[in-house]
């Protein structure tokens, strides 16, 4: 089993905020980040390490000259860092998501597909950027200029539990940078956050032999598009999804990850080469093995 380290002993219970009701502007924003400090890793073999938050709740906008009723997803990018102190280099920065494969809110007035729970999203960190002996500050923020607001960009879960006032703060938000992880410790903790935990934590993978295993991909005609299918066998698959090839040496992810089976998914037509493509399945675990299937060929 992976290690988590977090302010919390079990990640399962953030989800305030990113799971629906009032967000209460916890977005990840060009102008807002949110940072935690860490307790030292527990000392162990690890082979790899990864950060993360749990996000949800990415905004729409109307499709331009669409319907009403034709919604996109506004795009924007979410990037972590690590660091043993609130002072964030390029160096220590990894691009975490794109929005558009975020869970979105929930419309009332609006079908969209795609909507959810907010979900875990791990990058990978070298295992050297980890500490054992000190604090591992984190931060998540955004490097697009137009995510600046609850109404477009995404919401980080939180989990709220009141600390004894006497308690050094070990969470912050940061709302005066611009699209860049503060660089200075001086001024970086900007507002203590009290009776909120957000849900940023590292992961850490012991060296194990885990196998994924992706068998029985096959793809037929849906109407004018395709239904593919395939099963995953591992322990924990944590996400599946769909890529494509037009030589079987570049690949590229063609659907959103499933999370859970059965894995059936809708390839359009549209989305394909106009001279057809290959298109496998590639599923992970939790230990961030992978495995795949031998390319399918739809034709055009």
């Amino acid at each position: 089993m992976p290690v988590y380290v977090s302010l919390n002993s079990n990640i399962n219970d953030f989800g305030r905020f990113a799971d629906g009701g009032p967000d209460e502007n916890w977005y990840i924003g060009f102008n807002n980040a949110w940072i935690v400090a860490l307790p030292p890793a527990p000392i162990g073999e690890y082979s790899r390490a990864f950060i993360g938050a749990k996000i949800g709740r990415a905004k729409t906008r109307a499709k331009p000259g669409g319907r009403p009723w034709e919604r996109e997803v506004i795009p924007g990018k979410i990037y972590m860092a690590i660091a043993p102190t609130p002072s964030f280099t390029a160096e220590r920065s990894y691009f975490l998501t794109e929005t558009a494969d975020i869970p979105l809110e929930d419309d009332p007035h609006v079908y969209m597909p795609g909507t959810g729970h907010a979900v875990w999203f791990w990058t990978e960190v070298p295992a050297g950027m980890i500490s054992f002996s000190g604090p591992n500050y984190l931060i998540v923020w955004s490097t697009t200029r137009y995510l600046v607001g609850s109404s477009s960009a995404p919401i980080l879960a939180a989990l709220e539990e009141r600390s004894n006032a006497s308690e050094e703060p070990r969470a912050w938000n940061n709302r005066s940078l611009g699209g860049v992880a503060p660089r200075r410790a001086e001024g970086t903790l900007e507002t203590p956050l009290n009776n909120f935990k957000p849900a940023l934590a590292i992961k850490l993978v012991p060296p194990n032999d885990a196998t994924v295993a992706v068998r029985e991909c096959a793809a037929a005609p849906a109407g004018a598009d395709f239904v593919y299918r395939f099963t995953a066998d591992g322990d924990g698959i944590e996400a599946a999804w769909l890529e494509s090839s037009t030589d079987q040496l570049d690949w590229e992810r063609l659907s959103a990850y499933r999370r859970e089976p059965p894995f059936l998914m809708t390839v359009r037509r549209s989305k394909l080469s106009s001279r057809g493509a290959w298109v496998r399945a590639v599923a992970r675990d939790q230990l961030h093995n992978e495995g795949h299937c031998d390319g399918v060929w739809l034709a055009p």
